[in-house]
């Protein structure tokens, strides 16, 4: 079960009762003991982190609430955390504090910045242990969130070149739209992400304070590690492959799409976590072949094969098969019939 700083529900009670939501309401239905909200900083269960959002949402009426906390987010609010951005030298520097050090403030989510091109850099949040809309208000206030925060230290007007969120479309838009600064929103992606110009990362922050920083080292180098997401990745490359073989096509290029990512991130995600993107494409094929041979009504025929593997023909089928069998062991069970 992961876990979350408690200064994470001190700052989002504070504001949901600002607000008007009843305060004693929010402790007692997400359980949290009165001693928590003051004194020593603990962490508490992730799950009653995103509890309190969907009490808010519910209280308030407003499906936004949490990009409209999210908006009002108040610097150095999370401490240590707020303190390794803000002494940054850059945005770029800033961002990539919170992949290392985000056990300063949460067991349950992992950040990560990634340069996908020259161009462009995408700052990703993965959630370990979260489901429903629960998950997916958290998951909004954790972007913008960290959006805000970033607002607050640039001098230039900072808006992402898109984001990607996996939680479904609502039905008004409006308020993503006057958050994140721009339509560019995918709705229904398998990342939660925002990608922004890298030159972006090279604006300075106007709370940079390199002595500080320096004071502050040791104490993030004693911070816990980043929690493991050893099978997140393939989870999503694999259902990403699973809907552009229904499409007809797939590709390394067309599925990283789907991911919100590049090609040549995503083979390194993948490596990381112990495979290759061309496992992941086979256990998938074979995976779908399996399931269509055990509904199928009489052995299936070549061509229906290629269609459902997402080759172009039988003869395309055959070539890859051959490929295969040059570079790994098969056995002849393991080829098309």
């Amino acid at each position: 079960m992961g876990t979350d700083q408690v200064l994470l529900h001190r700052f989002v009670i504070a504001q949901l009762t600002a607000a008007g939501v009843d305060r004693d309401r929010l402790l007692r239905e997400t359980g949290l003991p009165e001693w928590t909200m003051a004194g020593e900083d603990v962490h508490l269960p992730s799950h009653t982190f995103s509890r309190l959002w969907e009490l808010g949402e519910h209280a308030l009426g407003d499906p936004n609430v949490a990009l409209r906390v999210a908006s009002r987010y108040e610097l150095t609010s999370l401490g240590l955390y707020d303190y390794l951005f803000s002494t940054a030298p850059t945005l770029g520097a800033g961002l990539a504090t919170c992949g290392p050090y985000v056990a300063a403030v949460t067991t349950n989510h992992r950040f990560e910045l990634v340069a996908e091109n020259e161009h462009e850099v995408t700052l990703y949040l993965d959630m370990i242990n979260g489901e429903g809309r629960g998950r997916d208000l958290t998951q909004l206030w954790g972007l913008a969130a960290v959006l805000s925060r970033a607002r607050r230290v640039v001098r230039e007007p900072l808006i992402p070149l898109r984001v990607a969120l996996r939680q479904q479309a609502p039905a008004k838009t409006d308020t993503f739209v006057e958050v994140f600064g721009t339509p560019a929103i995918e709705f229904g992606a398998s990342v939660d992400a925002m990608t922004f110009r890298a030159s972006a990362m090279e604006l300075p922050l106007t709370t940079s304070d390199p002595v500080l920083a320096a004071v502050l080292q040791p104490l993030a180098d004693a911070l816990p590690p980043p929690p493991p997401l050893a099978t997140a990745w393939p989870d999503r490359v694999a259902a990403a492959v699973t809907d552009a073989l229904a499409e007809g096509a797939v590709s390394l290029d067309r599925v990283a799409r789907r991911l919100a990512t590049s090609p040549r991130t995503l083979q390194r995600r993948l490596m990381e976590a112990g495979t290759t993107w061309r496992s992941e494409l086979e256990r998938a094929r074979n995976a779908r072949l399996a399931q269509a041979n055990a509904t199928a009504n009489g052995q299936l025929s070549r061509t229906r094969q290629a269609e459902l593997l997402g080759y172009s023909d039988v003869g395309s089928m055959r070539r890859a098969a051959r490929r295969r069998s040059m570079t790994q062991p098969m056995h002849r069970s393991d080829l098309p019939a």
